[in-house]
């Protein structure tokens, strides 16, 4: 042990004490130091043992080096790349991901070490984000990422222990009668898909700037396509001339819209949501005719309306771009009240309306997920026998009928 001799700031004499010792893992020497008022045998001793137990603690910190200063959200960048490199998923579903971070790490301070990491921290974003009302599932899911952060973390850097995520509680609302109902219901029967259409067609009448007229007319189109094909909207809007087979009358459904800006451009096509979602489906003469409307409208755009530019999609908007989620739900929404149709409806209603369309004609359940793409029977299921419940009570009131 050695000291030296200094003046601090506030022009105090004090006196730095040191000691080597060798570092287990590089044969290095280093040092530690400690400060004290005195240099006398007594300060001498009390510095040793002081010097003593930081030498200790050194030895025996088998912390990685990297571990020692890596942040929660430097894991968090570090496990977005390697899932970016490695993981085969499509834009939209990275999208996802990086937006679900974004939000976990405003829910987590920004040099909150990841070996420092506990039950309390992640419980407290659990907590907040049920506070907020975010679904279950939105939570959930925000939890898979997290142990999946840590699991990455754990292997790359020997993080010990993560089993306090087994910890976590995630509360879970309890499902009413009525939010059962609502599933189960979520859909329309034809002719109420016909009176939201005419209502569309109506308001586009009614409609001055061209922009509007366009908005409503596509959005009418689009709820019937839907409601008689029965594909994600997103399927929908990525369809392209060269999917439709119109002398053989079918579609190939071989994508679905990524949302993202490219200066005027907006929505990109990407591979579909799952395997099974990749799929060819026939088509009705009204299916086609729908399709050859669209087609002859967006010629007329691309001659005549300047702001147009053709960018190969068939739904589109006055710009060219695939139509806009929110713009379809709220036409669809504004002709349904205005058709005194008092439901919550949005572009999946028609996709869950296709299903009961399906249910009621009669037609398998696997030929109803194989032309939806559905690969979960669960969904495809709850509609199925809700619809063909109401047929078994029709039918028991025709025999009640025809009894008397």
């Amino acid at each position: 042990m050695w000291y030296e001799q200094f003046t601090n700031k506030h022009n105090q004499t004090q006196y730095r004490f040191y000691e080597k010792y060798k570092d287990a893992y590089t044969d290095k020497w280093k040092r530690v130091s400690v400060v004290l008022n005195k240099k006398g045998k007594q300060s001498q001793k009390e510095a040793q043992s002081l010097l003593n137990k930081r030498i200790e603690g050194k030895l025996n910190d088998k912390t990685p080096t990297d571990l020692k200063t890596l942040t929660f959200h430097q894991a968090c960048d570090e496990w977005l790349d390697r899932y970016k490199k490695t993981s085969g998923s499509k834009l939209s579903t990275i999208k996802t991901k990086e937006y679900k971070i974004k939000h976990i790490k405003r829910n987590i301070e920004a040099d909150i070490l990841v070996k420092n990491m506990n039950s309390d921290i992640v419980q407290k974003l659990v907590d907040n984000a049920t506070k907020d009302n975010l679904s279950h599932k939105v939570v959930k899911d925000a939890m898979s990422i997290i142990r999946n952060i840590m699991k990455y973390t754990q292997r790359k850097y020997k993080l010990t222990d993560i089993s306090y995520l087994d910890d976590i509680v995630i509360p879970k609302k309890a499902t009413t009668r009525e939010d059962v109902k609502a599933k189960r219901e979520n859909y329309l029967e034809m002719d109420e898909v016909k009176k939201i259409v005419d209502n569309l067609h109506e308001t586009a009448n009614s409609k001055r700037a061209g922009y509007m007229k366009h908005s409503f007319i596509m959005t009418a189109y689009i709820m019937e396509f839907q409601a008689l094909n029965g594909m994600r909207i997103g399927e929908l809007l990525a369809i392209q001339p060269d999917n439709i087979d119109f002398d053989n009358k079918t579609l190939e459904i071989d994508g679905t819209i990524h949302w993202r800006n490219e200066g005027n451009a907006v929505g990109f096509k990407d591979t579909t949501k799952t395997e099974s979602s990749y799929r060819s489906i026939s088509l009705t003469t009204r299916s086609c005719d729908i399709l050859r409307k669209v087609m002859l409208e967006n010629k007329k755009a691309i001659q005549w309306e300047s702001m147009y530019h053709d960018r190969g999609f068939i739904f589109t908007n006055h710009r060219g771009n695939p139509m806009s989620l929110s713009t379809i739900n709220r036409n669809m929404q504004q002709s349904a009240s205005n058709a005194g149709i008092a439901k919550h409806i949005t572009s999946h209603t028609m996709r869950h309306s296709h299903i009961s369309l399906l249910s009621q004609l009669g037609v398998s359940l696997k030929s109803i997920m194989e032309r939806v793409g559905h690969t979960d029977h669960k969904t495809t299921l709850q509609i199925y026998s809700h619809v063909t419940e109401q047929m078994d009570k029709d039918m028991m009131n025709k025999l009640e009928k025809v009894g008397n």
